[in-house]
C-alpha cells in the first residue's frame, strides 16, 4: 500500500486522483464488512446475559471467534502476509494498554471522540478483547468497531470530495480537508510505515517535492 502511494506520488505524471478512485473502493468494502457485523454478532454478544458465568463468558468467547475470523477474512484475504502477521503479534503488547484501559467506561467515551485505529491495530485489538480477563469486553469490542465505521465513513467522504474536485468542472473550487484524503486512508488502512520498528513522519507529496 504504501508503494503504491509513492508511485501515485513520486512518478513523472502525478495520479493523485487514480489512487483516490482505487481507494475509494476499497474503503466502501471495509465498511460493508464492519457494518455486516453490528446486526448479528454484536446483538449476540450483548444478549450472552446467561446466569452462569461460566456459560457466559464461553458464548462471548465463540462470538467474538466468529467476529475476529470475519474480520480478517475481509482485510486480509484467505491468505494474510505472513510479514504483517509476524508484525501484529509482536506489537500486541503495546496495544494490550489500550485495550485495558478501554474497559473504562470514561475512557470508552473519549476514545469514540478519538480518529480510531489502523486496521492492523483494529484487528488485534478485537482479537484481544476477546481473549482478555475485561469486566465489560463487549462494551470494548462495541466502542471499538463504532469508532472504526465512525472514521472510515469520515474518510470516505473525504474521498468522494477530493475526486470530485479532480474533476473539470469543480476543479477551481478551494482545496479542504480532503486534500489529505489519500494520505488519510494510507495510513487507516495499512498503519503508518515502519509503524513497528521506528517513529514515522507521515510522508507527504509537499514534503517530497520540497526534497527534490
Amino acid at each position: 500500500m504504501h508503494l503504491l502511494y509513492k508511485t501515485a506520488y513520486r512518478g513523472h505524471t502525478e495520479d493523485d486522483g487514480g489512487y483516490a478512485l482505487y481507494m475509494q473502493e476499497v474503503v466502501e468494502k471495509i465498511i460493508e464488512s464492519l457494518a455486516s457485523l453490528a446486526p448479528d454478532n454484536i446483538s449476540n454478544l450483548r444478549e450472552s446475559n446467561n446466569s452462569n458465568v461460566i456459560v457466559r463468558r464461553r458464548r462471548q468467547r465463540q462470538a467474538f471467534t466468529l467476529i475476529n475470523s470475519r474480520l480478517e477474512r475481509a482485510v486480509q484475504g484467505k491468505t494474510p502476509c505472513p510479514a504483517c502477521k509476524s508484525l501484529w503479534s509482536s506489537d500486541e503488547i503495546h496495544l494490550h494498554t489500550l485495550v485495558q484501559m478501554l474497559d473504562d467506561k470514561d475512557f470508552r467515551e473519549e476514545f469514540k471522540s478519538s480518529k480510531g485505529l489502523c486496521i492492523p491495530h483494529f484487528i488485534s485489538a478485537i482479537r484481544m478483547a476477546g481473549q482478555s480477563k475485561l469486566k465489560n469486553p463487549v462494551d470494548v469490542a462495541c466502542t471499538l468497531i463504532e469508532v472504526e465505521i465512525k472514521h472510515f465513513q469520515l474518510v470516505k467522504h473525504y474521498l468522494l470530495e477530493f475526486i470530485r474536485k479532480r474533476s473539470w468542472d469543480f476543479r477551481n473550487e478551494p482545496a479542504g480537508p480532503e486534500i489529505n484524503a489519500n494520505t488519510m486512508v494510507l495510513n487507516l488502512l495499512v498503519g503508518a510505515e515502519a509503524l513497528y520498528c521506528q517513529s514515522y513522519k507521515a510522508f507527504s507529496p509537499e514534503k517530497q517535492r520540497d526534497s527534490e
